[in-house]
């Protein structure tokens, strides 16, 4: 039996697009879970605005390189930490780019392989490059703005460090794109679709 550990934001956590949760068989760690079967346990372990590494002035507790240990902690032993954050990163009032993600991510790799009190070995690590903002609509247009073309280099910096760092790679803009609606979160298709390629890439790690 694996536990795969999915570390994220509201894409993770199934945000609706312009509000609202998913129920539990929509989100995709439910799905993947569905398709690897019962005697593997993924986790869900998403949270709207979570970012890689930065402190949110307007949400609490979303820096998300201080919750990794606890979390690796909490559902250890992890044999696979999948980590798909960065698109929060990209709002305005954080004034970063892809690539400051990417080596958030990095951060985040490096804290899954700091040695721990419970000698549980170190997880295998998947790098999720999120997909490429669309046109963001309501409140998350002005958040988001100049995120749009920013995104759209998630996926070079992002396999850049997966590579260094010797973790699985996707990309998720390579296979979906997020919902009209709001240009930002996932609809139910491309939840499926997020699914089906994790386990296209994770099955013969098991």
């Amino acid at each position: 039996m694996a536990t795969i550990l999915c570390y994220g934001d509201s894409l993770t956590w199934g945000s609706v697009p312009n509000g609202g949760r998913y129920p539990k068989h929509l989100r995709w760690p439910t799905i993947l879970n569905e398709l690897l079967g019962k005697h593997h346990q993924v986790i869900n372990f998403g949270l709207p605005g979570r970012t890689t590494i930065w402190n949110d002035p307007f949400l609490e507790g979303r820096n998300g390189l201080s919750y990794l240990q606890a979390a690796l902690e909490t559902f250890g032993p992890v044999d696979i930490l999948i980590i798909m954050l960065g698109t929060n990163d990209l709002k305005r009032y954080f004034n970063v780019g892809a690539y400051e993600a990417a080596k958030g991510v990095e951060k985040l790799i490096e804290k899954s392989k700091m040695p721990n009190n419970h000698g549980f070995p170190h997880p295998r690590c998947v790098v999720i490059a999120p997909p490429n903002i669309l046109s963001p609509t309501g409140a998350m247009a002005e958040n988001f703005d100049g995120a749009i073309e920013k995104s759209q280099h998630f996926h070079h910096y992002y396999q850049d460090i997966a590579v260094h760092n010797k973790c699985l790679f996707l990309n998720a803009a390579g296979i979906l794109q997020p919902s009209t609606i709001d240009g930002v979160h996932l609809d139910t298709q491309a939840n499926a679709q997020l699914a089906q390629a994790i386990l296209t890439l994770i099955k013969d790690k098991l």
